[in-house]
């Protein structure tokens, strides 16, 4: 998972589940949580059974407490926690990432918010082709539809592509999911429209004729939409 208070919330949220994995760049307090509930086993992992994988720590006092001594977890460097093929290896890989907007194509900005630079690429792009190329897995990026009453799905990115939209996989917002795998760019403005918040899409819609003419695609709007 990457780091922020989302990813954080969706830990938070996999309090039900059982034998789940560990292999991430970073790690913060919900992860010792799981852990101590007994959620967090690492029995099913495909490589490195029964080991958590993780790169840094980016918590408290109560995951550094967890993390101190601990068998059970091993902080490794970036060669292994981001390589393509130990990613590639692990079967069910979700790769949980956010965003601060992704336009309707599926082209993620996570690194400039309202032009200040807040944060470099990461492990983003590493660990969604990881998940893309995991059996069963899920490359998920996920963020509020809206901020401060401006909507995060745009038409155009304020900010440099952080992620490009050949690696987009599933984006989620609390509006649903749009999953943009193999779909084309009139499908991906579809589904992209679908996750923004209901206010914001009039005017997405509008812009998106636009964008697929200077690409050369064509817009095609639902059944019963004027």
């Amino acid at each position: 998972m990457g780091i922020g208070n989302l990813p954080e919330a969706i830990v938070a949220a996999l309090s039900d589940r059982r034998d789940l994995g560990l292999h991430s760049g970073a790690i913060g307090d919900g992860i010792a949580a799981l852990a101590e509930a007994g959620v967090l086993t690492n029995a099913r992992k495909t490589i490195d059974t029964g080991i958590g994988i993780a790169g840094i720590l980016m918590g408290g006092e109560r995951l550094r407490r967890w993390a101190h001594r601990n068998p059970r977890l091993q902080l490794r460097e970036t060669s292994y926690t981001h390589h393509p093929e130990v990613l590639a290896s692990i079967d069910k890989l979700t790769a949980i990432n956010s965003a601060i907007e992704v336009d309707l194509t599926g082209q993620v900005n996570a690194e400039v918010a309202a032009g200040v630079y807040v944060g470099a690429v990461g492990g983003a792009v590493d660990f969604l082709r990881g998940a893309a190329r995991s059996r069963g897995g899920l490359p998920i990026v996920a963020l509020p539809a809206t901020a401060k009453g401006a909507s995060r799905i745009v038409a155009q990115l304020s900010g440099p592509v952080s992620t490009p939209r050949s690696d987009a996989g599933l984006i989620v917002t609390e509006h649903g999911v749009a999953d943009l795998r193999g779909m084309t760019l009139s499908q991906r403005v579809r589904r992209m429209l679908d996750v923004a918040a209901p206010e914001h899409r009039e005017d997405l819609e509008r812009q998106a004729h636009t964008l697929l003419r200077q690409c050369g695609a064509v817009f095609v709007a639902p059944a019963g939409a004027a």
